[in-house]
């Protein structure tokens, strides 16, 4: 069994979860819950951000909004390819909620770089 597959996600579960939430887990279920609910917290951000990115960008909002719904199949298909990665392992159950955490933290960032900040 290759170590990195377990201890990446792990860090990564640390790092980006609330700590709260985690605090009260108990099982992987209750750890993949937290990662949910931090998914609807990072969605609501990025709508936040676009938000604002469209009011400043306003001559590009459907170019915006284009870069929007590809980058969203592309978080799809890269959370799905890393759910599959796992095979029938415990962290499956962890790894694809982890995976669109940090990618969505990514996006808003960029989205700030690259129509709001610029």
């Amino acid at each position: 069994m290759n170590l990195n597959r377990l201890i990446l996600p792990l860090v990564l579960l640390s790092l980006n979860t609330q700590a709260n939430c985690l605090d009260d887990a108990i099982s992987t279920l209750d750890i993949r819950d937290c990662y949910i609910a931090e998914i609807k917290i990072e969605e609501q951000k990025i709508d936040e951000i676009l938000g604002k990115a469209y009011k400043i960008s306003d001559h590009i909002i459907k170019e915006i909004k284009k870069s929007q719904n590809d980058w969203l199949r592309y978080r799809k298909s890269q959370c799905d390819a890393v759910y599959y990665s796992y095979g029938r392992g415990a962290m499956k159950l962890i790894a694809p909620e982890a995976c669109m955490v940090e990618l969505t933290k990514q996006r808003r960032k960029q989205i700030d770089i690259d129509f709001i900040r610029h």
